[in-house]
Parts: C-alpha cells; structure tokens; sequence
C-alpha cells in the first residue's frame, strides 16, 4: 500500500523542519510528502526543504483552518494511505511505513493513531489517550476516537466518507469523524509502537484556542452525530467542563463569545446530521468514548 504524508503548517518553519528532518529514514517508503502552508506571514525557506525529494509544497494566501486545510490535502494525495502529521510533531518509531501497511492488512481497520509523548516530559500525553478513564498502556488499543496529532486513514474511505466537517476549523473534526467511521462498523485503534513527540505545554493550563473552540465545536459535534437524548446533557456537561477551565484561567468574555458562536451554528449543524444507531452508541460506550444521558 502507496502512503502520502499530509502536514499542514502555519507560521512555524522551524517545527516543521525538525519534523521533517525526523522523517529522513522513511523517505525512501513514501509515495510523496505533501506540505500546505496554510496562509502563513512567515514564508517556507524551499532551500532548506531541497533535500526531500519526495515534497511538494503549496501555498494559501487564506488560513483554511485545520479540518479545512487537511481536506485540501487529502484531495491532492495520491496514495492508498494518507498519513497526516502535525508540523510541530517529530517522529518516535523505526520502520514507521512497514508497521503502518502491517496494520492496515486488517480490512476492517479505518484508521490508526500513534501514542503522542510530551516533547517536555518524554512521557505518554494523558490528555491525547482515546478513553474517559485516561489510564497509560503499554499495547495498542481499539478507541472510540482519535487524536489528529498524527494518524493514518484509507484514502478512498476518508473521501467517502466526506472528509472533516469545515466548520469545525480547529478541534472536533475528529471526534465527528469518528462517529461516522465506528457506524459503518469500521475500526480505529491508538497504535502503541507507532510514536510521535509533540510540543503540548509543560502545564496544565488550557490554550485559549482549546477553550474557544471546545466550547463552540462540542455542541455542534453531538447535534450532528448523536441521537436526541444524548444531546442536552452532552452539550451541557461540556459547557460546565470548558466554562470553568475558561473562569479559571480567567477567560469569561472567551467562553462567553464561543458559546454565542456555537448558537450561531446550530442550523448549520442540524442541516448536515446523521445519527449513529444504537449499536455504534454501545461500541462508543464500551471503548470509553463520552456519551452523557
């Protein structure tokens, strides 16, 4: 199987070419490496990038956000397999092409995540593990949802299935994605051989991206995906969770203008729904994905 490398990036060349630089060895088992600098002010230096021969970079003059950005990419990708990859992530596994084709031998698996290690700490990030409990484990495992740090998907699934909603821009694609893969009884596993290291903050503190986006993106995600009696207590225990973090950090005209955003949205998201069935709400449950009643 042919495997595209996907990175979006924006005003960061110096992650990105640590990022690159850390996939060396396995340019030689990629089809190409496509790159989207996605409305950036800071420009790509293509001199420094001139040793991967395999890259093509394109430009946006505008920020088409992340879920936006990631569907360009994907439409452009030739490969069987698209593997996308954040630019301020850096790679962690040998041999990371043959273990992801061993993967996808399975027909039924859609998509693959990597295990994400705090580039601070060296250790698993416990917010990135797929299961409410976020319990540390040493072997892979069958999840719920993903983390978009990095992640491989079928590219004739992915385009059928519609790609990321674009409304989402940042945050929440995909969860929403998620839902549609699992109800058509396909499978996401979070990979523990496959590696990354990504640059999450050493504190605890939440970005005022997280808050924002979180805040408007969450309601949106249920009122697309979920069945009605999942919905009043899905978008509230949300707005609790996201709202105190944002009184916290003191961030209340934040929370405040997302949560006017995300009523803005409320038909947007109603026109484009699609409700799981009750057998893809039980596999949610059962792999520790969030579902509130």
């Amino acid at each position: 199987m042919t495997i595209s490398l996907l990175i979006l990036t924006h005003n960061r060349p110096n992650e990105l070419l640590k990022c690159l630089n850390s996939l060396k060895s396995e340019q030689g088992n990629l089809l190409e490496i496509l790159i989207l600098d996605n409305g950036s002010q800071v420009k790509l230096q293509a001199s420094a990038l001139s040793e991967f021969t395999k890259l093509k970079i394109f430009h946006s003059e505008k920020n088409l956000g992340v879920a936006g950005g990631r569907n360009w990419l994907a439409q452009r990708a030739k490969g069987e397999l698209l593997w996308f990859l954040d630019d301020d992530a850096s790679l962690r596994t040998n041999q990371a092409c043959e273990l992801i084709r061993s993967y996808f031998k399975k027909t039924q698996l859609a998509l693959v995540s990597f295990k994400i290690l705090n580039a601070y700490s060296r250790e698993e990030e416990k917010r990135c593990i797929p299961h409410v409990d976020k319990h540390l484990t040493q072997v892979d495992v069958a999840a719920a949802y993903f983390v978009g740090c990095s992640f491989v998907t079928r590219r004739q699934l992915f385009l059928e299935t519609g790609g990321f909603w674009e409304n989402f821009e940042y945050s929440c694609e995909e969860l929403d994605l998620s839902y549609r893969l699992l109800n058509q009884n396909y499978e996401i596993l979070r990979s523990h051989s496959l590696q990354v290291v990504h640059a999450y903050s050493p504190t605890s503190a939440r970005h005022q991206s997280w808050i924002y986006f979180n805040t408007r993106n969450r309601p949106w995600t249920a009122i697309r995906n979920l069945p009605l009696k999942y919905i009043p207590s899905y978008i509230l225990g949300w707005w609790i969770y996201a709202g105190a973090i944002g009184f916290k950090q003191s961030e209340f005209k934040l929370f405040y203008q997302a949560v006017t955003a995300s009523l803005k949205g409320f038909f947007s998201a109603v026109k484009t729904r699609s409700v799981i069935s009750p057998p893809a709400c039980e596999k949610v449950r059962r792999l520790g994905g969030r579902l509130w009643y």
